[in-house]
């Protein structure tokens, strides 16, 4: 009985080969067709068959998604409402994307500003494929915490989900660039794991994971349910097995 679902980046393995998106769109049959889709940018969307980076071109051309990003991402980012949940869809690429759009970061958070700012949703959720605060050797992504972070923060939104290094993992609240005790208002940072068959050695658990779990065994998804003032996530493995599951209380804004 889901409403929707949020496919959180890389799609395909090269971003500019059609028939690796005709594969996908057959692997989708049957589902597409009453459950909306709700796509993000991945690395692998900005690639060409050459292995050169790119504007996500074939992405943007075939799903017909919300245009009230900044113009030069339209298609890309965007936002918007599903009862009382205000979602944002964020587009994390800037390294692939720096010399077609070397001020997208900055569009981005000029943008990310006005959309959260006006909003009245009492939850407010952000998907973008890279995570901030990630399970690779690198960990931070220091371009993204900048830019997004204090936008985080000013605007209270309660979850960032990410993806990008095939791993599940949930970090309790964030705030000023800094992990806050549980209760305290913060926003939680949770990678979503993966659901192809590429899965990761070189990650591992981080200080600021409060759950970490490398799915390399299955493929696994995350659900979602707000009902009113509390927000419930499961995790379950491709064979229903339930992996974690969570639960946020957050009441009306004044």
């Amino acid at each position: 009985d889901a409403a929707f679902f949020v496919s959180m980046g890389d799609l395909v393995d090269v971003g500019q080969d059609y028939a690796e998106w005709e594969a996908w769109f057959a692997a989708t049959a049957g589902v597409m067709e009453s459950l909306p889709i709700l796509p993000i940018v991945g690395n692998h969307e900005c690639y060409t068959p050459e292995r050169r980076f790119s504007r996500p071109e074939y992405f943007t051309a075939q799903f017909s998604l919300p245009q009230n990003g900044p113009p030069e991402l339209a298609g890309q980012v965007y936002s918007f409402d599903y009862g009382d949940v205000h979602l944002v869809m964020l587009d994390s690429q800037a390294g692939e994307q720096a010399r077609l759009l070397p001020d997208m970061l900055e569009q981005q958070r000029l943008w990310l500003e006005t959309d959260l700012a006006a909003t009245t949703k009492r939850w407010k959720l952000v998907f973008m494929h890279r995570p901030i605060y990630g399970n690779k050797p690198d960990g931070i992504q220091e371009n993204l915490r900048r830019t997004f972070e204090p936008i985080f923060d000013r605007h209270m939104v309660d979850v960032v989900f990410t993806a990008h290094d095939h791993v599940y993992a949930r970090s309790g609240p964030f705030y000023g660039g800094e992990a806050v005790g549980k209760g305290q208002a913060g926003t939680l940072h949770v990678a979503t794991g993966r659901t192809g068959t590429k899965t990761y050695s070189t990650v591992d658990e981080k200080p600021w994971n409060n759950f970490f779990f490398n799915p390399v065994n299955q493929p696994i998804y995350l659900t979602a349910t707000v009902d009113g003032a509390i927000l419930r996530v499961g995790v379950f493995g491709q064979n229903g097995e339930l992996l974690d599951s969570w639960e946020l209380t957050k009441p009306p804004r004044n």
